[in-house]
This record gives structure tokens, sequence and C-alpha cells, in this order.
């Protein structure tokens, strides 16, 4: 038993150290375990927070194309009754009848004017000829043009035209309105478009980054148990061992007992015999008969 002895109290010391690595090693790997799982979570988080933006602004745009579909359509409506006043005032400055000026005099000499034009510029005329045609041309044009002023300026004072134009003007402020309006929530609908894009890119590489931790959280969290393991099973073995070791000390000081135990008896018959015979014994010789029995 002495020589297995050595052997085994050598064996409960590298089982202490080895509980303590495990403890150690289980603990850091734990830690870092910890550490990602919290970064992964504050990630994910970060993850709900950035979807809910961008779902925010997803439904902001959407509205705002449904918003400006109804104002085209609103906008169309408008411009489909402008362009029904202006035939309207073209229609009525057309059949209007002029006090200064006669309709078909007028359209006479226009067109007088286009085949002068034409003639001067694609027939080869002789120079006395050619400074006719420019004469006319240009006594024309003076003539037409003062007939359409005083036609014009009738028209300016027609009561049918200024209500016709009143309405036209009017009705050109609310489509141009309109057009502003829409341009600028078109290019609120592109900043957001923007936006959007940009928000689903950053999502996407903040989810990866989350499942990379979650990743690393698996691993150190696996090794951390392996270690727990590691841990349990050389507890366990020490503790086997402390209790043989245990029962083996037990067993020494039982059999050291009983040698001790043995001596005493031995010596206290040795001294027994000699106070049978007579002999003189001292205070300490007493204290051994007494522990022995024999007093």
């Amino acid at each position: 038993m002495s020589d297995v002895l050595p052997e085994l109290e050598q064996k409960r010391e590298i089982l202490r150290n080895l509980v303590e690595d495990h403890i150690k090693r289980r603990d850091e790997l734990s830690q870092e375990a910890h550490y990602y799982a919290e970064e992964r979570d504050k990630l994910n988080q970060k993850s709900k927070s950035m979807r809910e933006i961008v779902m925010k602004k997803i439904d902001d745009k959407g509205q705002l194309i449904e918003k400006i579909q109804k104002m085209r359509n609103e906008k169309e409506d408008h411009f489909k009754e402008l362009s029904e006043l202006r035939r309207e005032l073209r229609k009525y400055r057309d059949s209007f009848k002029s006090q200064g000026a006669d309709p078909s005099e007028l359209r006479r000499k226009e067109k007088e004017l286009q085949r002068l034009e034409k003639t001067q510029q694609t027939t080869q005329l002789k120079k006395d000829e050619e400074k006719r045609i420019v004469l006319e041309i240009r006594k024309l044009s003076n003539d037409i043009r003062k007939t359409r002023e005083a036609v014009e300026k009738e028209l300016k004072e027609n009561d049918s035209v200024k209500d016709l134009s009143g309405k036209i003007n009017e009705k050109r402020k609310v489509v141009d309105e309109f057009k502003k309006e829409i341009d600028e929530i078109s290019k609120q609908i592109n900043g957001l478009g923007d936006e959007i894009s940009k928000g689903l890119q950053e999502l996407d590489e903040t989810r990866k980054k989350a499942d990379e931790f979650h990743e690393m959280f698996i691993k150190f969290n696996k090794e951390s148990e392996k270690e727990h393991e590691g841990f349990i099973k050389a507890k366990t073995e020490l503790r086997d061992l402390e209790k043989i070791l245990g029962g083996m000390a037990a067993k020494t000081r039982a059999t050291r007992k009983k040698e001790k135990e043995g001596e005493l008896q031995n010596k206290a018959n040795v001294l027994f015999d000699k106070f049978k015979n007579g002999e003189q014994l001292t205070t300490e010789d007493l204290l051994i008969l007494q522990k022995a029995g024999f007093l």
C-alpha cells in the first residue's frame, strides 16, 4: 500500500490541476460566448429598428405614389378643361367679326403674302421685278399687321374674350400649381427611394454581422460546454480518488492505532509484572497501567 500511495497522491494533484484548468478555460469561453451573445442581441435590436424605419419609408413612399397618381389624374382633368377653354377662345376669335376689318379680306391678303414670298424664294427674277415684289410684300405685311393689331385691340376689349382669357389664366395657374406640387412630390419619392435602397443595404449588412456574431456565440458556447463536461469528468475522478485515499488513510490510522495499543499492552504487561514483584513504579508507569486497564 505504501508503494501505491505516492502514485495516487501524484494523480490527485494532476486531477486537481486539471479541474482548475477546465474551470478557468470554461469560464473564459463562457465569457466570450456571453460577449458575442450580447453583441448579437444588440445588432438584432438594431436590425429591428432599422427595419421599422425602412418599412415606414416604404409606406410613406407608397402613400406619396398614391397621392401623386390622384394629383396627376386631377391635373389631367384640369388640363382638359384648360384645353377646352383654349379651343373655345380660338373658335370665338376665328369667328369674331371685327368692326374695322373684313376677315375675308384679311385672309386674301395673307394668301397673297404667302404667294409673293414663295415667288421671291423659288423664282429667278429680274432686278426690277424683285424690287416690285419686295415692296408688295412689305406693304402687305404692314397692312396685315395693322389689321391684326386692330382686331386684337377689339378682342382685348371684348367681354367674352376677357371672360375666357380670365378663366384660361386661372385654370393655367391651377395646372401650374399641380405640376409644381407633383414635381416636389416626385423629388420626395426619389429621395425616399434612395434612402430605402441605402437602408435595405445597411439592414442586410447588420443582419449578416448579427449572424456572424451568433455563429461565434455557438462556437464558444459549445467549447465552454465541452470544457464543463471535462470539468465534471475530472471532478468525479478526483472525488473517487479522494475516497480511495481517504479509505487508505483511515486504514493506516487504524493500523497505527492498533500497533500503538499493542505496544502499550506489552509495556503494561512488563510493568504489571514488576508491580506484582513489589518493584517501585513511577507515576508515568502507573498511568500506563491505567491506560492498559490494569488499574
